[in-house]
């Protein structure tokens, strides 16, 4: 049966030291404000910890906890949690199979590579309202998970390691939040990832990954600030990508209301382009493979050309606009383009190559410039 138990250090309820050694399954802990420590760690089964306080930062934890087989739940509501060196904050075991939920709670890590969150099992996983600061969250190759994550944040802007890393199966909903680092699947992924209202500073896809993204802007300015790999099925609307996507290998991209920065796509990779905006450069190589209706695309003067093509790559546009501002459009090798152009910023358009039947445009005059490399 679930029991209350108000825990306080000013001698008003149960101390927190005799609460953990009385500590039962199904107990609520309700905390008072102060600071509690942990000096071991506290391995879970099926309990709840509350504070009382106004704030998170009001009740505070020192410690870790882990979750093994026999835990079924574990929540944590309007606390701070603050790691121990060198250990995972909380650590979701190989066998688990546990529902681990955080409301309104602050998880401080030590910008180390020891994740705030880890997930080895199997495990449904609910942020709401909480951050992870100066940590990550990692669903690693042996879990299997379900992760909802709303109006929460994860703020771990780190070179070497991924602020929301997946490599396990599953899927992640994320809404109305924020990652201010990399979110990353990795080649052995089998998920799905759902992003809506949501900033993140980096995407790197590889896997078997399935992204949805809705209404959500990736914020750093590098070529590959989102950047699709291996065999992911990507379906982008209504977003912005402060930077360039990149696509490779055999990825293929639905892009749809959106603008970009910058796009490359490479090897097999498939792109369908609808009602979007291209502003510094574009560039199709080897296999790759794109069909675009009603996109602009647009030119920056530090960039040679506003679109090329190499390769075998081939480009097939209908309803276009293009503002080359200065740069020239380039389709080299055996890459074909077939466009019709409704609306374009100059007169003339200037095409280097090497092979004028594998150009086709329509609605505007062009002229050739050999390309003699």
């Amino acid at each position: 049966m679930a029991r209350l138990v108000k825990v306080s250090g000013r001698g008003d309820g149960t101390t927190w030291e005799s609460a953990l050694k009385d500590l039962q399954p199904d107990d609520v802990l309700l905390l008072a404000p102060g600071f509690y420590e942990l000096d071991q760690g506290l391995e879970v089964n099926n309990v709840t910890i509350k504070g009382t306080g106004n704030t998170p930062d009001e009740t505070v934890i020192s410690g870790f906890f882990v979750l093994e087989n026999n835990c079924n739940f574990f929540t944590l509501e309007n606390i701070a949690l603050q790691t121990k060196s060198g250990h995972n904050t909380i650590y979701v075991e190989d066998d688990a199979d546990t529902y681990l939920t955080l409301r309104n709670t602050t998880l401080y890590g030590d910008e180390d590579d020891m994740a705030a969150i880890a997930v080895n099992g199997k495990c449904t996983l609910e942020l709401f309202s909480s951050k992870i600061l100066n940590s990550s969250v990692s669903l690693f190759a042996q879990a299997d998970f379900r992760l909802t994550m709303t109006d929460s944040l994860i703020d771990y802007d780190s070179e070497n390691y991924a602020a929301l890393g997946i490599q396990g199966k599953g899927t992640a909903i994320i809404s109305n939040s924020m990652i201010h680092g990399n979110l990353s699947t990795y080649p052995n992924s089998n998920a799905e990832v759902d992003l809506s209202n949501t900033s993140i500073s980096y995407g790197l896809i590889h896997g078997q990954t399935w992204v949805n993204m809705l209404n959500s802007t990736v914020e750093k300015n590098d070529d590959s600030s989102f950047y699709i790999s291996d065999d992911s099925w990507v379906n982008i609307l209504q977003s912005e990508f402060k930077g360039g996507i990149f696509l490779d290998k055999n990825t293929r991209t639905l892009i749809q209301n959106s603008k970009i920065d910058r796009l490359i796509a490479c090897d097999n990779a498939k792109v369908t382009l609808n009602n979007s905006t291209i502003v510094s450069h574009t560039d199709f190589q080897d296999k790759a493979t794109a069909d675009a209706t009603r996109v602009a695309f647009s030119g920056r003067d530090d960039f040679e050309y506003f679109l090329a093509l190499n390769g075998q790559a081939t480009l097939r546009g209908r309803d276009l606009i293009i503002n080359p501002n200065g740069s020239r459009l380039a389709v080299q090798d055996d890459a074909k383009i077939k466009l019709n152009i409704v609306s374009s910023s100059t007169q003339d358009l200037e095409v280097e190559c090497n092979r004028r039947p594998n150009i086709n445009i329509l609605g505007m005059r062009w002229e050739v410039k050999k390309n003699n490399d």
